[in-house]
């Protein structure tokens, strides 16, 4: 058997487990196949959108705020409600 037979021959084998390994690929990937684990829906930016908890779920715990509210601690001062405030300046108004 010549160096060419032998290429050959390889050649045909590698061709047929080629074929298999598509034939049981495209089997997984068919739209019959049962999906595994959840799917997962994106909008129209391509974020993956959190499906709602199913009924009878309970829902997580209210995150601590960052702050922590004393019963007996005072509260900060209201903003002034005059128009005459400089709290937030608008910047791109001239100077008088």
């Amino acid at each position: 058997m010549g160096f060419m037979d032998k290429a050959k021959q390889l050649a045909a084998q590698a061709q047929q487990k080629l074929d298999e390994t598509q034939q049981n690929f495209n089997k997984s990937s068919s739209p019959d196949a049962q999906p595994q684990g959840e799917t997962v829906s994106y909008d129209e930016h391509g974020r993956p959108i959190q499906e709602a908890p199913p009924a009878g779920a309970t829902a997580p715990p209210a995150a601590a705020s960052a702050t922590p509210t004393r019963p007996d601690a005072p509260t900060p001062p209201a903003a002034p409600a005059t128009g005459d405030s400089n709290a937030t300046p608008d910047p791109f108004k001239p100077i008088q």
